[in-house]
């Protein structure tokens, strides 16, 4: 039960967090929050992914706070996991550039690319749109990039063989973080890309698959409530350890069963708030759960263990 060894396994991780954004009672970002947060993923050696536009709350982040918490994560990881530009994307190419530059300066280990939306919603952009703003944007990007195949937030799929075409022009490519609900789709990138960088799935019930077919692992939100397990479930995998790894895996799809009930990012604020970890307030839009719904978190973190 082993995915194989690849060059990138030493410096990147095989579970990565999309972190949350903790904001106080008046809706202003929580520095120290902040700090506390990626300390506690730095030390369990998860990657962190910052701002993203789910459980990040990147698409309520004003630009200069889009900043700062660039800042902030790299200084309070220290360099001991990776720490990673998510909330940049959905905008003009110019803009994206701008965003992705800005974030390599601050010194990120890497900037996400998502797919172009040029649209508030899901429309997709036809192929020589989609071919030539990618062009743009790795030419002009300097430093390791990860690119992502969102279906779940475009609502398209990247497509043909262009993933495999750009990983191969462009040397900078050294992940492709994958979220597609059709698991087959899903495994024709880990057939096609799966020695070449690292891939990683962002809905859990696909990890199986995913490192069977040479994946690196996940990005998800679950890494903020229980780091230890979802890395405990990596491990097991590569040990060969199946009775450890059915138990890991299935307590870790019980939470995400959990978590997705009241979706992202109230859950996932919820249950951290439950077990004591930095977690913040939400920004409105959004607003907590209620008694009933946080109580219903509470046990089923206790019924796990997690508590």
């Amino acid at each position: 039960m082993s995915g194989g060894a690849h060059a990138w396994a030493g410096r990147l991780r095989a579970v990565n967090a999309m972190s949350v954004t903790p904001f106080d009672e008046r809706g202003r970002l929580d520095e120290d929050a902040l700090a506390e947060v990626v300390d506690v993923l730095a030390s369990e050696e998860i990657g962190v992914y910052l701002g993203s536009y789910g459980t990040g709350e990147g698409h309520l982040l004003r630009p200069r706070e889009v900043r700062r918490i660039y800042e902030i994560g790299v200084r309070a990881a220290a360099g001991r996991t990776p720490v990673y530009a998510a909330a940049l994307g959905f905008a003009s190419t110019e803009r994206v550039i701008e965003q992705a530059q800005e974030a390599a300066e601050i010194g990120v280990d890497a900037v996400q690319i998502h797919p172009p939306r040029p649209a508030a919603v899901a429309v997709m952009p036809r192929l020589a749109e989609i071919e030539r703003y990618y062009a743009d944007v790795l030419t002009s990007v300097h430093g390791p990039i990860h690119l992502s195949d969102q279906v779940v937030m475009t609502g398209y799929r990247l497509p043909g063989d262009l993933l495999g075409d750009l990983v191969t022009a462009f040397d900078a490519i050294e992940a492709v973080n994958v979220s597609d609900p059709d698991l087959g789709e899903v495994s024709r990138r880990l057939a096609a890309l799966g020695s070449r960088v690292a891939v990683r799935v962002g809905i859990v019930s696909q990890l199986p698959t995913a490192l069977l077919l040479g994946g690196q692992g996940l990005l998800c939100f679950e890494a903020d409530v229980a780091p230890a397990l979802c890395r405990q479930v990596i491990d097991a995998f590569h040990a060969g350890d199946l009775e450890r790894w059915s138990f890991s895996f299935g307590r870790l799809m019980e939470l995400n069963a959990v978590l997705s009930r009241a979706q992202n990012p109230r859950s996932v604020k919820a249950a951290m708030r439950v077990l004591g970890l930095p977690a913040g307030e939400l920004r409105r839009p959004y607003l907590p759960l209620d008694d009933a719904q946080e109580h219903e978190i509470s046990e089923a973190l206790r019924s796990l263990g997690l508590r």
